[in-house]
């Protein structure tokens, strides 16, 4: 009930006019609906499955098999022959109970590793999520703001090439200010084009998440970010975190320690094995009085401990167990690879963060210095000491310096949401504060279904 309440609340707040759609209602509705995720979740109950599996050898087993039948018997006793036909009905039950099977008992423990790394790895699909929701989300924005900017070149480079117009047909300017001008204009109007196929691309990878289409998503207040630095502010300790929590590194371990005992397993299949068996086995025959050789009832049971022992299998046991070993040997170099991956991952994100903080403050300050510089430019122009290329170039830095400042917010928020990642950390309260970020006029926020955090042992 719970869940169809909010699908219908989220319903009903898309198709309110004007409505903004912020990232934490992307989150949600990637929750419900991305395929990557939820095949992740069923790869994971299905991984789940794995240890009844691998215990159902170690517990009894019982069979019932049932069968009716139509005899017919020839009896030769004392130079004559008798047929005698008639009808059986037999039930057998076996049952068994393993006393010793080493390879079942080191099958359980590969299970139990092989569990907790799809619980991790689910957990790692669940982190996932929030960074390609995130990524989708702000791609968008980004597309929108590049837009926006080229619609604004444009219209920049209208009111120039008007301007030129002008100037040329007052004799104020040669006729090549007017070709730069519309050489400018038309380069404006392809931008425009291109940022218009970007944006709709860019929303269309949306809908692969949520299997919706937006109409408006809610951008940065005030187009602007906080500049926080990473907590604690120190590369080791984000580095020695990542290496305790990472969910692929601990998927690794396990995945490891899962090939370890399949190495037990297939070195023991030709180990001998005991077991308890039991086999009652009851026969009704019905038939005419004649049936003299045929008795009326028959039952018989049994009790034995019985053993097993495979002692040659034609080399079968030899190459699974040095298969297994190969396999070993692959998931450690996996391990090693994840946890190059954790340190390296770490510290690059953690040194992007430290150097984005300066990069956006050194594009808010160029953005201030190419807003003067045009505007220094284009009074120049007016009395005659610039020409309308140098109108033109310092029109394009701008709009180059707010590209590259959008470009940089955003990546800092990449980057944030990444070290999270590598460290094990992120979770839905990460998407709650960068939603914080936003221009949106929501109220509150639904609850989000967050993946259940397996803890491991």
């Amino acid at each position: 009930m719970k869940k169809l309440l909010l699908s219908l609340l989220l319903s009903i707040a898309l198709i309110v006019p004007g409505h903004s759609t912020d990232l934490m209602d992307i989150y949600e509705q990637a929750l419900e609906n991305d395929p990557i995720f939820k095949e992740a979740y069923s790869n994971y109950m299905s991984s789940s499955q794995a240890i009844p599996i691998a215990r159902s050898t170690l517990y009894p087993q019982l069979t019932v098999s049932a069968q009716v039948g139509r005899n017919v018997q020839n009896v030769r006793a004392s130079g004559s022959a008798i047929e005698q036909t008639y009808n059986s009905n037999q039930w057998q039950l076996v049952a068994s109970q393993a006393v010793f099977n080493y390879q079942a008992w080191a099958l359980v423990q590969q299970a139990n590793a092989a569990v907790k790394a799809a619980q991790a790895q689910f957990n790692s699909a669940a982190q996932d999520l929030i960074l390609r929701t995130a990524n989708a989300y702000f791609d968008v924005l980004f597309a929108r703001d590049t837009l926006s900017f080229a619609e604004a070149k444009k219209r920049a480079n209208r009111r120039q090439f008007d301007q030129a117009e002008q100037r040329f047909k007052v004799g104020l300017d040669a006729i090549t200010s007017v070709y730069e001008a519309k050489a400018a204009y038309d380069q404006s109007v392809a931008e425009v084009i291109s940022a218009q196929n970007n944006q709709i691309n860019q929303n269309e990878n949306l809908r692969k998440l949520t299997n919706h289409v937006f109409e408006y998503l809610s951008p940065l207040r005030d187009s602007r970010i906080p500049l926080i630095r990473p907590e604690p502010d120190n590369i080791d300790e984000w580095v020695n975190t990542g290496l305790k929590q990472n969910y692929n590194l601990f998927a690794a371990k396990y995945s490891l320690q899962a090939a370890r005992e399949n190495i037990k397993a297939q070195s023991a299949a030709n180990w001998p094995t005991f077991a308890i068996q039991g086999n009652s086995n009851q026969v009704h025959n019905i038939g005419g009085s004649s049936n003299v050789f045929v008795p009326a009832e028959q039952m018989t049971s049994n009790v034995a401990l019985a053993m097993n022992f495979p002692a040659f299998q034609g080399g079968l046991v030899v190459a699974k167990t040095r298969q297994a070993q190969f396999d070993f040997q692959s998931a450690s170099e996996r391990l090693e690879k994840i946890y190059r991956d954790v340190i390296v991952d770490s510290r690059i994100a953690f040194n992007n963060i430290i150097d984005l903080i300066s990069k956006i403050k050194a594009d808010r300050q160029t953005i201030i210095s190419t807003e003067n510089s045009l505007e220094s430019t284009e009074a120049q122009f007016q009395v005659g000491t610039r020409t309308m290329v140098d109108v033109v170039n310092a029109q394009q830095k701008l709009f180059d310096a707010q590209r590259l400042l959008a470009s940089d917010q955003y990546s800092f928020i990449r980057a944030i949401l990444l070290l999270k990642f590598q460290a094990g950390t992120l979770n839905a309260n990460d998407i709650e504060e960068i939603n914080s970020w936003l221009a949106t006029t929501r109220v509150g926020s639904f609850p989000p279904k967050v993946a259940p955090d397996v803890r491991h042992d």
